[in-house]
């Protein structure tokens, strides 16, 4: 497990060149970044699929119900997966941002 020393050896440097006030607005803002990029992602993938499907996840489901291919099937576990992991990190990234100091 990383302890507090090795994490704070690693923010030092931005603190000491002036880029953060301190460790733990660096270790904030590069977390919230690094949440931002994976929410991103996965909203790239529910776009990708609206415009490949045309409608939104909901309407797709209830047209392919009980008949779907494998290969609509298998853009439908995905667009799932990116609908529920996109919240997901929203959510982390909204507490986030509320809690940390």
């Amino acid at each position: 497990m990383v302890n507090q020393k090795i994490i704070s050896n690693i923010l030092k440097p931005l603190v000491i060149s002036g880029v953060y006030k301190d460790e733990t607005v660096a270790l904030k803002d590069i977390v919230a970044d690094y949440m931002q990029r994976r929410i991103e992602i996965y909203v790239s993938v529910i776009k990708k699929m609206e415009s490949k499907y045309g409608k939104d996840f909901v309407a797709v489901s209830k047209k392919i119900k009980k008949k779907a291919t494998i290969e609509v099937e298998d853009d439908w576990m995905e667009w799932k997966a990116a609908i529920v992991m996109s919240q997901s990190w929203h959510q982390a990234l909204k507490k986030l941002l509320n809690n940390a100091a």
